[in-house]
């Protein structure tokens, strides 16, 4: 399934690089994939996309398919890979899925407080999401009829500025941080 995909990373010289994410896409006719070293720093499969399947096949199982093969690559290649910190691998759009994840402790920063402002960039559609997944659990409950079952896309700016800044004045920091 990936072997020309595993040849073609077995090719370079990854000795400068500690991570590495496996892009899952789903295309129109087929799911590819590709190699994204430390942000960007080395692409394989961007220019020629490493077919996968085709689009027949659920994307749920696409997704465990790659893990296993990941999975099972990374052990058998375990020379390659043992000073990377990160390995993750997942559909472009969605969660990752981390085989290997960063033990290092991040640097302290500034409490993040967010404005209606800051939320003004995000898509109707994205602003939406926030809501279900950062408002308070008492903001939620409180509101959850209102905004719920609205089509955001379909809301005037000053509709979308009331949920905005609903948002930014029940934010719940603490979710945040957990899930950051």
């Amino acid at each position: 399934m990936l072997e020309s995909f595993f040849d073609a990373i077995g090719n370079k010289d990854l000795s400068e690089f500690s991570s590495v994410l496996f892009n899952v896409y789903e295309d129109a006719d087929s799911f590819s994939i590709e190699a994204c070293f430390d942000e960007g720093a080395l692409v394989i499969g961007r220019e020629q996309p490493y077919v996968i399947c085709g689009s027949d096949t659920p994307w749920k199982k696409v997704e465990k398919k790659v893990g296993k093969a990941l999975e099972k690559y990374i052990k058998s290649n375990k020379k390659l890979y043992e000073h990377f910190d990160s390995i993750a691998y997942g559909f472009v759009d969605g969660d990752l899925n981390y085989i290997r994840k960063s033990e290092k402790k991040k640097e302290t920063k500034e409490p993040v407080h967010f404005t209606a402002e800051d939320f003004r960039e995000l898509a109707p559609a994205k602003l939406k999401a926030w809501m279900t997944i950062y408002l308070t659990s008492e903001a939620s409950e409180r509101s959850l009829k209102e905004w719920f079952m609205v089509k955001f896309e379909t809301l005037s700016e000053e509709q979308l500025q009331h949920w905005r800044e609903f948002l930014a004045d029940n934010f719940d920091y603490e979710k945040y941080n957990k899930l950051k």
